[in-house]
């Protein structure tokens, strides 16, 4: 297994995503509002014919949305449906240099509940997400 993290930014803050479970990143184009959709979903995308449920992690993890500073994208299938995870910046892939750790600062409700735990890197220590419970919270909240 490998401890390799997509470092993304999102409301100026840097997150961690698990590398593996990355597909691509691309670049957000035309954004298809979906009437009724539960936040954080913005709509849907499209990417080689493929349709990609649009997640505003800004929003997911409680934070100020990113609207159109969301130019970028983390592409990721859960259960068979593709999501566009909408971000500000991806900066780079970088190992981990730890393990994981529980956060030792009490976290927004929205960063509890998405994040795995602390995890030091190259660039500082970041926030790991866990992408069930980041996709999944507009679901748990409406539940």
């Amino acid at each position: 297994m490998t401890n390799d993290l997509l470092i993304a930014r999102v409301a100026g803050e840097r997150i961690a995503l698990a590398a593996i479970e990355v597909q691509s990143v691309i670049e957000l184009g035309e954004i298809v509002p979906v009437p009724l959709a539960p936040s954080p979903v913005v709509g849907l995308a499209t990417q080689r014919s493929r349709t990609l449920t649009v997640i505003d992690v800004a929003l997911a993890l409680e934070l100020p949305p990113a609207g159109a500073s969301a130019r970028f994208a983390v592409v990721v299938e859960l259960d068979g449906v593709g999501y566009a995870l909408a971000v500000e910046a991806v900066e780079n892939v970088i190992p981990a240099l730890g393990e994981l750790r529980p956060a030792k600062v009490k976290l927004s409700p929205g960063r509890a509940r998405s994040a795995m735990g602390m995890v030091d890197t190259s660039v500082g220590t970041v926030l790991q997400v866990d992408l069930t419970r980041l996709v999944g919270g507009a679901e748990q909240k409406a539940a």
